[in-house]
């Protein structure tokens, strides 16, 4: 099977195109900004370069990839200028449909079986891979964009003081089109978590295109260590450190988890955050003697960070897989979190971390003041439990579902 992969910007698309060239089923990648030449990956990888590393995948490069530059560097420019603001993402949604044009246009060439494309970036290279007798695939990172509108709206209606925090609420029509066809183009669908899943059957997808394949996690690359020899295990002791990593938004439910922690007992838990300030951050600043705050820093320094703290608390409104999740529970740390994520997949309650219902502020704070009520022995077994089921969601094992879902789902559709 002959796989070709497309996709406008990052994310995971760059493992993606890895694992499908170690399965021997990768085609070609045509991405935007990445760094095609072998010899220069190792060069930038041998200087320790943590810029221009991001833009490729080390092994991943030459004839395999097709980068064109041209497409991200008004975005490029404009972000630096900018930062994350309506012109820089208006640039965004240009890139994803100039891309994509340019991908449909070259399909007609390519022998390959399958076509796979990523939400945003392939709406008419589906229409193209149909035509070219390919199977079309389209990928979701997140959920449906009909569910985003419906959860966040909802959530911004509710808490307004909060609106201005809460993105992927509102694009340009015709970019919104994209999002809401692209899976009905597609012959199979790619789903990052049950949660996505559920979102793209409530607007009519059939169960019988919808594949749930999880994203990987750099598991080997967070640091560990064994709870036998963990010192102050015992959370009784002392006040709960929490942390919360990622940005503060209350699509992530922000509101609930500070409101959660106005409801502990005095001196029963303490509350970091780590992460940019979606919005005007006004809502969020007004709450300020309820945590310790630190903006973002880079994935390498948060995989260091998590040794710090205790358990990680995300009770996320939207979230098609909340890579921190996986992250956090390999470096032993019990997770609270809710179903709108990867989490009930990774999560037994009690025994690795709670799932909390949405907008549930009371049971968070329950989940909180019983984490906290654990013994040493009890709280290393769940740091341990944590660990051990993070490590079902590494890219290696990503690597190997992957293989299962061609040789068995993919296949019979060729």
């Amino acid at each position: 099977m002959n796989i070709t992969l497309s996709h406008s910007g990052k994310q995971h698309s760059y493992k993606v195109a890895k694992a499908l060239l170690n399965l021997g089923a990768l085609d070609v990648f045509y991405t935007s900004s990445y760094i095609t030449n072998t010899a220069l990956q190792n060069y930038l990888l041998q200087k320790g370069n943590t810029y221009w590393t991001r833009r490729f995948e080390e092994g991943l490069g030459g004839k395999y990839v097709e980068a064109n530059w041209r497409f991200e560097l008004k975005e490029l420019a404009l972000r630096r200028l900018y930062g994350k603001t309506s012109v820089t993402q208006n640039a965004v949604y240009q890139r994803d449909m100039d891309f994509d044009n340019y991908v449909a246009s070259l399909l007609r060439k390519r022998k390959s079986d399958v076509y796979w494309g990523f939400q945003g970036s392939c709406y008419e290279s589906l229409a193209a891979a149909t035509q070219t007798g390919k199977l079309a695939v389209c990928e979701l990172a997140t959920a449906h964009v009909k569910s985003a509108q419906q959860i966040l709206g909802e959530e911004a209606r509710l808490h307004p003081e909060w609106a201005d925090s809460i993105d992927n609420l509102v694009f340009p029509a015709h970019y919104e089109k994209r999002l809401a066809e692209e899976p009905h183009r597609a012959d199979r669908v790619i789903a990052a978590s049950s949660f996505t899943r559920q979102t793209l059957l409530a607007d009519g997808i059939s169960d019988n295109k919808i594949i749930v394949l999880p994203l990987g996690a750099a598991i080997d690359h967070v640091p560990y260590i064994n709870p036998e020899i963990t010192k102050g295990a015992d959370i009784t002791k002392r006040p709960l450190r929490l942390l919360y990593a990622g940005t503060v938004t209350q699509r992530k439910g922000m509101k609930y988890l500070l409101d959660a922690m106005k409801l502990l007992p005095k001196g029963a838990a303490e509350l970091h955050i780590v992460g940019g300030i979606q919005g005007a951050g006004e809502a969020f600043a007004k709450e300020k003697d309820w945590y310790s705050y630190r903006p973002a820093v880079s994935q390498m320094e948060m995989f260091g960070l998590y040794q710090e703290f205790d358990a990680l608390v995300l009770p996320t409104i939207f979230e098609g897989f909340g890579l921190v999740i996986v992250e956090a529970m390999a470096a032993g740390l019990p997770v609270i979190t809710t179903p709108h994520s990867i989490g009930p997949e990774l999560i037994e309650n009690d025994k690795n971390g709670y799932i909390v219902p949405v907008r549930d502020t009371k049971a968070l704070a329950q989940a909180i003041e019983t984490l906290r009520g654990k013994d040493a022995q009890a709280y290393t077994q769940m740091r341990l439990a944590a660990r051990n089921a993070a490590l079902q969601y590494s890219w290696e094992s990503y690597e190997q579902k992957l293989s299962s879902i061609l040789a068995n789902q993919l296949k019979a559709w060729v």
